[in-house]
């Protein structure tokens, strides 16, 4: 793989000037944006240029690792504290037998059966002018290196080469300098072998799977356990531990407060719903008894639901996160990772904004224009009405809109002309962070429409919340996931509009984008679609309470949009 390859074989030159070039391998390349890391070294002489693609290469493996680990598909590490120093150096010759079979196997392509009795030009196994001269390179560079030089520049690459065996390399361990020595040799005599063939000797080498090592039994044993949990045959999967998932909660809210990080009420409530959930759907309460089966089961079942693809992964990953605070507080000695997401393929998941056409659609419907309300309880009465217009004048995401309550509805604390949403997490509700606590001003013709009745008709009943279908629900996470349900087959079924990067959500960025056509800055749009604020000037001013806004420049900007359905808008009362 190219990512395995020496860091010599990553330089090259573009004019005069050296450049570092590899391609994103295969097993990341669909969440890394680039086809392949290129970066210019700033230098014409070759030995500055071997210093700085060394820092690069360690640098961007770093990177890979990183993203491996987040995905999941990095091995299982191998256990090595118990290896000594033949256990090491047959690693090293796996990785020279590696190279060379490697190496081997690109000229056996293109080799015909007559060289081996030596009856055709040996030039034909040849490989590439380019990989020819960067070995040559490469050997030249390693014959003048210290071994403390190699394992500085070259620890990246030996990191990678046997990363397929999962046996772990770190600078501390008791044999670290002495592998690395090995390695190095290992490398200039597959060098010196790669030279060989290039002046047509066959070299013979043994393959790779005939030396042994303990990484061979470990690995084994790793993928016998991977297998009984799956079957949900190994007795670590079925030993009881006297702890449940609510144990683990309390134990992952312990580990957050200890490492200063923010827990918010929304997350909480989240992981609450999933382990009711799930204990609900697996009849396991005992962390002990979880094996991988079930955590697919559920994530199986959570698949068959009206759910997006983006939302179940979450819930499982809710479980999957406590299990593993399970494992790291040594309750279980398991944990769950890799193969257990529904992949996403890459841009199904961003929401794009309705076009002119399909808001007059949406807003031609008779909901709008004769307050035909429909009937089926997933609407919610009213809400079917005033969500979409909430959503598209004031960008108030679906969940914000359902928990308004009357306190959360009137005219701003220093400016009581402008009459606004508060939204907040107060008396309960859930935000998604701090930043989305924010006063937004509300359209006039909203106002003047009846949306205040619907506030006063909620407060002289003493409701929490505005809608009177929530009120009798009593809970925003089912009458959320009713609403978007219905609001997703009457966008696809009754209004005919079928492209999936459009829903209820749509309205949000149809709302940012009206907000850019009457001149808002980036900030402002931040302001009033409560987003944190991006890059280095997030690190200043105070983390708590919100900065100052002008709340009359916002107010203004809200009201310059340009919405021309308002004005065929049947408004209730009318």
């Amino acid at each position: 793989m190219d990512d395995e390859l020496p860091f010599a074989s990553h330089i090259t030159r573009r004019g005069r000037v050296f450049q570092y070039v590899r391609r994103v391998p295969d097993d990341i390349s669909d969440v890394v944006p680039l086809a392949r890391i290129q970066r210019s070294l700033r230098t014409t002489d070759k030995a500055v240029a071997y210093a700085a693609a060394a820092a690069i290469h360690r640098e961007i493996e770093q990177q890979f690792a990183t993203l491996r680990r987040k995905r999941g598909v990095t091995l299982n590490i191998v256990p090595v504290d118990d290896w000594l120093w033949p256990d090491w150096e047959s690693l090293a010759n796996w990785l020279k037998a590696t190279l060379l079979e490697e190496d081997w196997l690109i000229r056996l392509r293109v080799l015909p059966g007559g060289a081996f009795d030596n009856g055709v030009p040996t030039n034909l196994f040849w490989r590439d002018a380019v990989t020819a001269r960067s070995h040559i390179d490469l050997l030249t560079r390693l014959r003048t290196m210290t071994v403390e030089t190699y394992a500085q520049e070259r620890f990246g690459y030996v990191q990678a080469a046997i990363r397929p065996v999962g046996v772990p390399l770190s600078r501390s361990m008791a044999y670290f300098d002495r592998f690395m020595g090995a390695c190095m040799k290992a490398e200039i005599e597959y060098l010196n072998t790669f030279l060989d063939r290039e002046g047509g000797k066959l070299q013979a080498h043994p393959h790779p799977d005939t030396i042994s090592g303990k990484w061979r039994e470990a690995s084994q044993r790793i993928s016998d356990q991977q297998v009984s949990r799956i079957l949900g045959t190994n007795p670590v999967t079925v030993q009881r531990t006297g702890k449940t998932l609510s144990d683990c909660l309390e134990q992952w809210k312990g580990d957050r407060k200890r490492a200063n990080k923010k827990i918010t009420k929304h997350g909480l409530n989240e992981k609450e719903a999933a382990i009711e959930e799930f204990q609900k759907h697996a009849k396991i309460r005992d962390i002990g008894e979880i094996s991988r089966a079930n955590i697919i089961a559920y994530r199986d079942h959570l698949s068959k639901t009206m759910l997006a693809t983006a939302t179940f992964n979450k819930k499982v990953g809710h479980i999957t996160t406590l299990v593993t605070t399970a494992k790291k507080a040594g309750w279980v000695d398991h944990d769950f990772s890799g193969g257990i997401y529904i992949e996403i393929p890459a841009g199904t998941n961003e929401r794009e904004p309705f076009d002119l056409s399909e808001l007059d659609i949406i807003f031609s419907h008779s909901v709008f224009i004769k307050n035909e309300f429909s009937t089926n309880p997933k609407s919610a009465e009213n809400i079917q009405f005033w969500l979409p217009l909430i959503s598209i004048t004031s960008g108030l995401i679906s969940s914000e809109i359902m928990q308004l309550g009357p306190e959360t509805v009137g005219p701003h604390p220093s400016h009581p002309e402008i009459i606004c949403f508060y939204v907040s997490n107060a008396g309960g509700r859930s935000l998604k962070a701090h930043t989305r606590q924010r006063y937004v001003p509300i359209r006039q013709e909203l106002l003047k429409g009846g949306l205040l009745n619907v506030v006063a008709e909620a407060r002289e009943n003493n409701r929490k919340y505005i809608w009177k279908s929530i009120e009798l629900r009593n809970n925003i996470d089912l009458s959320s996931n009713m609403f978007s349900a219905y609001w997703s087959d009457h966008l696809r079924n009754s209004l005919l509009i079928a492209d999936e990067k459009k829903s209820i959500y749509s309205f949000r960025h149809n709302f940012r984008d009206g907000l850019s056509a009457v001149g808002a800055t980036n900030y402002e749009k931040d302001q009033l679609m409560g987003h944190s604020e991006a890059g280095t000037g997030a690190k200043y001013g105070t983390r708590k309470a919100p900065r100052v806004v002008d709340i009359d420049r916002l107010n203004s900007l809200i009201q310059k949009i340009r919405w021309p359905f308002l004005a065929n808008t049947m408004w209730p009362g009318e």
